[in-house]
Formats: structure tokens, sequence, C-alpha cells
């Protein structure tokens, strides 16, 4: 199969894998985790940069069309979150790139991965705080992530300013996503990895 062509079926499947794997722990399981990210953290290990990027903002532009039908009401605010798919991307492709290096040891490659959550988490903290926060402020729509908004809620509650509380309510959700769709994804490229090499030989 021609390189193009391998990789764009590759990104078409992770699209699709995310979509599966929200729909049973997100919406069937009721985890306060969306996992949105597992098979595109595996496209930029085995893909690279921009077939990533691809599926990230393919799966935000596409989730974001389909919250919109379901919901049956428009909001304006909810494609700008593609915004931390791209950061999430860009974050692990800065580590992901040296893949030489998360060979060296078992202990490396958790330390990089680790690393690469506290970037992207720290990413995602800042860009969906920030954004949650003019969502709040300008348009009162259903919210996607209601346990983010009940951590909002208690912040402000506890007078810290909006767009703190907003910042601050995503830390222990976004972080606990990162770190486990960061492993996950690296996993998923090894066990691609070795499965192709096994077919090679």
């Amino acid at each position: 199969m021609p390189k193009t062509l391998r990789t764009v079926v590759i990104c078409v499947i992770a699209e699709i894998l995310n979509f599966i794997v929200t729909a049973i722990f997100y919406h069937g399981l009721k985890i306060p985790l969306f996992f949105d990210t597992i098979f595109t953290v595996a496209v930029v290990f085995y893909c690279g940069l921009l077939p990533a990027l691809c599926v990230s903002i393919g799966y935000n532009l596409i989730n974001s069309f389909l919250w919109i039908c379901n919901k049956g009401v428009f909001d304006p605010f909810i494609f700008t979150y593609t915004v931390c798919g791209i950061l999430i991307v860009f974050s692990t492709w800065l580590f992901a790139r040296r893949k030489n290096d998360f060979k060296i040891s078992a202990v490396i490659t958790a330390l990089y991965l680790v690393l690469i959550a506290l970037l992207s988490s720290l990413c995602a903290i800042i860009s969906s705080g920030t954004i949650d926060y003019f969502h709040y402020i300008y348009y009162d729509v259903p919210d996607m992530m209601n346990p983010i908004k009940s951590f909002t809620k208690s912040f402000v509650q506890h007078r810290f300013s909006l767009l703190a509380s907003c910042i601050l309510a995503q830390i222990p959700i976004s972080f606990a996503d990162r770190l486990i769709a960061t492993f996950a994804g690296y996993g998923v490229y090894r066990l691609c990895e070795h499965h192709i090499k096994r077919k090679t030989i």
C-alpha cells in the first residue's frame, strides 16, 4: 500500500476509534473523561504531526456538529475547543518526534510520557478554561462537560474569579485524561509498530 494511502487509512481508523472509545467511557459508562485523544496520540507517534493534526481537527469538528445536532442548540463557542486538540497534538509531538529516546529504557519512556501528559494537560487546562470563561459570559447553553461545570461553580462559590474558577476546574479532569490518554496512545503505537515489524519479517 502506498505510504500516503496507508496514512489516510490509519487516520480514518484512529478517528473512528476515538469516537468509539468516547462513546463507551463517557456516554456509556458515564466516566467524566473523554479519552478522545488516545488514538490521536498514537498517530502522533506513528505518522507524525500533520496526520495527527488532521485527526484532532477532524474529531473536534465532527463532534461539535454532532453535539449541536443532538442538542438542537447552536453553540458558536463549541468549535473553538478545536484549539485544545491542536495544542495537545503539538505538545505531544515536541517529545514524540524523538522516538529513539523512548527506547533507551522503560524508565526514560515513562518519564517522557509523564512530561507529555504534564505539558499537554497544561495546554488543555489553560485553553479550555479560557474558552469556558468566555462561554459562561456570552453564551448560556447546555454544557458538554457537567463535571467541570460543577467544579467551576464550586470555585466561584469560594470567591475565586470566574476566569480562575474556569481554569482551576479543568485541572483534575484534564490532567487525569491526558495522563491516561498519553500512556494508552503510546501503548497503541508500540503494539502497531510491533505488529507491522512481525508482518514484514
